[in-house]
């Protein structure tokens, strides 16, 4: 139902192109979930906000590709018609609800806004009101906020992290949409908390089938909630899979860092957790060849100077790494790299 094709998005600043994403692939199927991993900086979230054109005209190029709607590209929409899409057929839950909540509207207004500009009344005329109203009410409801009837009068700073996190989640489900885009919906809250809104999010999607994509940096989101994978580094897609290919059989070494940071039931108490060394690439000036080779521990020559191409590992299964090449000499990560001679001039590492 969703396609994005070799989609490169550019911001113009003061110090330069910030070339945030460089050539994504990426396919949403009906029903699915499909997880965007990586740190900060890594365009994921750009990714994430130019299915619905959320960026700003001024200072954003699409510099090409195209992002497909059941065909339709996305891209070539004029405002009017993103105004149609967004909320009604793909709805989306910002990172901060303090922040994308209107502090000067009660939770109420700010859901009866959305279902006034897009839904219809059981009369099949424009909804009223007190339609509206009890519809907030039942959303809010839905989302298990104890009473409803009085919380819907509340202005967003006289509710919790979590129920914030609630709010964002029936205003992005009042008009049914068929795809919800989710950038961090669990950041900054508590573990028992964060448990609840993956638990309210997978039941949503079972009752309505709607699609999500989900954005995050913590892969036990993604072990939680995701079908499908997508890693993201320097603004490019190195590994994709099902969640399985990406937990159990990963090959990409930035992958590999990602899930060595995790901490799990079997850490020795007395072992600290992996961390990755150093920062992400400069998108102003990005590296010609694998943005994650001044970081890792495996790079040889040839991953600064050229960017892998994209292996196919198996039906599902992607990864952008020049350790996946028949003639480097060395092993692969999911082979247990232990340091292999140096044999060909351009693979020395």
């Amino acid at each position: 139902m969703l396609a994005i094709k070799d989609l490169k998005v550019s911001f113009h600043t003061y110090s330069g192109e910030v070339q945030a994403v460089r050539g994504v692939n990426l396919s949403l199927e009906e029903g699915g979930t499909l997880a965007i991993v990586g740190e900060s900086g890594s365009g994921k979230s750009v990714t994430a906000q130019s299915i619905l054109k959320l960026h700003d005209p001024d200072i954003t190029e699409y510099k090409g590709g195209h992002i497909e709607l059941d065909g339709q590209d996305i891209l070539e929409f004029d405002e009017k018609r993103m105004q149609e899409i967004r909320g009604k057929e793909i709805s989306m839950i910002f990172q901060d609800p303090m922040t994308s909540l209107n502090p000067t509207m009660t939770v109420g207004n700010q859901i009866i806004e959305i279902l006034k500009r897009h839904e219809k009344g059981k009369d099949n005329k424009k909804i009223g009101h007190k339609e509206a109203r009890e519809r907030a009410i039942e959303l809010l409801k839905m989302v298990r906020i104890p009473n409803a009837d009085q919380r819907v009068d509340q202005y967003p700073h006289e509710l919790s992290g979590g129920q914030r996190q609630r709010v964002m989640i029936a205003m992005a489900m009042a008009c049914a949409p068929r795809i919800l885009i989710a950038d961090e919906p669990t950041t900054a809250l508590d573990v028992t908390v964060q448990l609840q809104i993956l638990e309210l999010m997978k039941e949503m999607q079972k009752e309505k089938g709607t699609s999500i994509i989900v954005i995050t940096h913590d892969m036990g989101v993604v072990a939680n909630l995701a079908k499908t994978v997508v890693v993201m580094y320097g603004g490019v897609i190195v590994e994709a899979g099902t969640a399985a290919d990406i937990f159990y059989r990963r090959e990409h070494p930035y992958t590999q860092g990602l899930l060595d940071s995790v901490p799990n039931e079997k850490q020795r108490k007395d072992k600290k957790l992996e961390s990755i060394e150093g920062t992400p690439p400069d998108l102003v000036n990005p590296p010609v060849g694998c943005p994650f080779a001044d970081r890792c521990k495996y790079a040889m020559k040839i991953c600064h100077q050229q960017m892998p191409e994209e292996t196919k590992l198996s039906e599902t299964h992607l990864c952008r790494c020049h350790l996946l090449d028949p003639e480097c000499p060395y092993p692969r990560i999911s082979l247990a790299f232990k340091g292999a001679k140096k044999r060909e001039e351009t693979y020395v590492r």
